[in-house]
């Protein structure tokens, strides 16, 4: 059994992102029959949850048996065997710790680390440290490495209470969208005056006759279906997000609107450039968060520059929202925008959304 570095695999955010991403393919998969259920969110939350280990050291063990000890990079015996490798006959003890939770946790790198993560083997639910003596018998080494078992666990569990957190509010607002959606469709197809069918005929009943295929052609060949179209795109510098861009983001949700948000839009391995450009150019309106980090920050700008070359052709597609700043700090940054009417954050969240609402409108 070869030891291995812990907490060095994955980074903390990539999870996260990848959880949110599944939760979302399932809600979306999901019988329109199975959303009315009020603890589906909780449910879900705990299936794509994170569950950092808890470490049972009341309950840990130790094995030992003879072995050979590399002691070549002992100083105090290289006088006597020289240089090159050289084993003494010795003892491997092994430590188990139990502990409950997700073992692959072990193999993610929290927000904080430090260059020197723990080194350890996970076997089943139990964490395993092999330690090899010659002579006396010293666990300090294993009391240090614990201790930083430890710390690491500690650097991941708000991710795992965020995440959870996240997670029962995505799946509020996907159940959200997708029973408008289903309402949707089911008013439309009420509107038509077609009687529906079940897929299958029932039993005994007539089988309806197969229509006549038609030839295709170029003109009517059937294309590819484009991924759906957004309402809102938005833009935010990166420290405006718990404050204000989340909550706006889930809130237009709630609302019926289809909104890009990097949060809701970006999945694992999609390319950052594309998919914001896809967002851009496929959204009606663009909110921009004009906000002091906005003004610092070079991306949320050519998010900015990317709308307006939008409003070439004379369409109204940035909304402005007033962040922590005034009329004066929007003048200094662009005159045009500070010309713009405007929704400011003091006014309330819910102020903020409907005025973006109204000016969709």
């Amino acid at each position: 059994m070869s030891a291995k570095i812990l907490f060095h695999g994955v980074s903390v955010f990539d999870v996260i992102e990848n959880q949110k991403r599944r939760l979302r393919d399932k809600v979306q998969r999901m019988p329109a029959t199975e959303l009315d259920d009020s603890e589906l969110p909780n449910r879900l939350a705990d299936e794509f949850g994170i569950e950092v280990p808890i470490l049972n050291e009341e309950a840990k063990y130790a094995r030992q048996r003879e072995t050979q000890v590399d002691v070549s990079r002992d100083p105090t015996r290289r006088a006597f065997f020289g240089h090159g490798p050289r084993s003494m006959p010795g003892t491997e003890i092994s430590i188990f710790i139990p502990f409950t939770g997700d073992p692959e946790v072990f193999k993610v790198r929290p927000t904080a680390f430090d260059s020197n993560p723990p080194i350890g083997d996970v076997v089943g639910n139990e964490l395993c440290f092999t330690y090899s003596f010659v002579d006396n018998i010293n666990l300090t080494e294993h009391d240090r490495t614990i201790d930083k078992v430890k710390r690491y666990l500690e650097w991941l569990r708000p991710s795992e209470v965020q995440l959870r957190a996240d997670l029962v509010t995505a799946a509020q607002n996907l159940i959200v969208q997708r029973k408008r959606q289903t309402e949707d469709h089911a008013r439309v197809l009420g509107s038509l005056g077609i009687p529906i069918r079940d897929e299958k005929p029932p039993e005994g009943a007539a089988a309806t006759a197969s229509p006549v295929p038609v030839k295709s052609s170029k003109r009517y060949k059937a294309r590819k279906v484009r991924d759906a179209d957004w309402d809102i795109f938005i833009c935010h510098a990166t420290e405006d997000k718990n404050d204000i861009a989340r909550p706006l983001a889930n809130t237009l949700v709630t609302k019926g609107l289809s909104v890009w948000y990097d949060e809701f839009s970006l999945k694992l391995g999609d390319s950052l450039r594309e998919s914001i450009d896809r967002g851009l150019s496929r959204s009606k309106f663009g909110v921009v968060i004009l906000s002091p980090r906005f003004f610092e920050k070079h991306w949320p700008q050519k998010e900015l520059n990317g709308l307006t070359t939008r409003e070439a052709d004379g369409n109204t597609v940035i909304l402005p929202v007033w962040h922590n700043v005034g009329f004066e700090e929007v003048r200094q940054y662009s005159p045009t925008l500070a010309d713009r009417f405007a929704v400011n954050t003091s006014e309330g969240l819910d102020k903020v959304v409907q005025k973006i609402v109204e000016a969709m409108s």
